[in-house]
């Protein structure tokens, strides 16, 4: 399907896409579940006077919720196909791709069927392994099932949040996707009132298929073509354990192409959170020079 997407970046190449240089920088941003690509604006504002940043929303999400009855999947390489395809068409290749929470199962779903596409991914706070990527799983999974979609206001929202929520970074998360909700036929709704840029059904069906899919198996094999990888934990996640975190550090400890990273005194929403060191973080990595310098 065709994403809805922002691009950021010099003038010059938005109109002249076509004719990109195969070694311009270019930075891909994935969002996690139930997000945007509205969501990294502040971080792509601290990249868009030097390089392209693009921030597509993923399918089931924002402006790219209503997927084709003839698309209906949801696992990993249904998401990265549809970047695939958009990348294609920007002629935005090859990008350095960061991907957050379910973010990072589409940028490995990428580099593992195009790694030509692809000069390094970064991915951030999700687990390689596991039932939806390590994380929450069920708990998760119920949390949405049964999680309005409607809030009279943001307190009401924030109050259900605090009390339902497996993990307060996700609650934080919707909290800072939500939008004003759109009135009914023939109602009027409180000017307060917020809802979510998702499909409900789109989230359930993506936590499900995730559970079959193992993104760890793909890892050498994206590593053989050449693509560096660093993987990003935020200190106090819920989502990404520190046991797991451990186990996998050390499962890959023998690969050079691979770094581990523990950010302090912060949990799942990372970039958010960490936003000047995250961005610091991601500029070294790509090979741009540090904001400070």
């Amino acid at each position: 399907m065709e994403l809805a997407y922002r691009l950021w970046g010099p003038q010059n190449f938005r109109e002249n896409h076509e004719n990109n240089s195969k070694t311009e920088i270019r930075l891909l941003l994935l969002h996690g579940m139930g997000g945007t690509g509205a969501l990294w604006r502040p971080i792509a504002a601290q990249f868009e006077d030097e390089i392209q940043v693009l921030a597509p929303d993923q399918r089931g999400h924002g402006g790219s919720r209503s997927v084709p009855q003839v698309e209906p999947g949801f696992g990993p390489e249904d998401y990265a196909r549809d970047v695939i395809a958009l990348i294609e068409k920007l002629h935005f290749a090859p990008t350095w791709i960061v991907g957050h929470s379910m973010g990072v199962r589409t940028a490995c779903a990428v580099a593992h069927l195009a790694p030509e596409r692809v000069r390094g991914l970064i991915l951030v706070d999700l687990g390689l392994a596991g039932p939806a990527g390590g994380g929450l799983g069920q708990p998760l999974a119920d949390f949405l099932k049964n999680m309005p979609m409607e809030f009279a206001s943001r307190a009401l929202a924030r109050e259900y949040f605090a009390q339902n929520c497996p993990d307060p970074a996700i609650a934080q998360y919707l909290m800072a996707v939500s939008v004003p909700a759109a009135p009914l036929a023939g109602t009027t709704p409180p000017s307060s009132a917020i809802t979510f840029p998702f499909d409900r059904s789109a989230l359930l069906k993506t936590l499900q298929e995730a559970q079959n899919s193992s993104i760890r198996d793909w890892i050498p094999e994206i590593l053989k073509h050449g693509v560096p990888i660093l993987a990003l934990r935020g200190e106090t996640s819920e989502v990404w354990s520190a046991e797991e975190y451990e186990k996998e550090r050390a499962r890959f400890s023998a690969f050079a192409g691979i770094h581990f990273e523990t950010f302090l005194g912060t949990g799942h929403g990372l970039p958010f959170e960490k936003r000047i060191a995250f961005v610091e973080r991601v500029r070294s990595f790509i090979g741009l020079t540090s904001r400070s310098e």
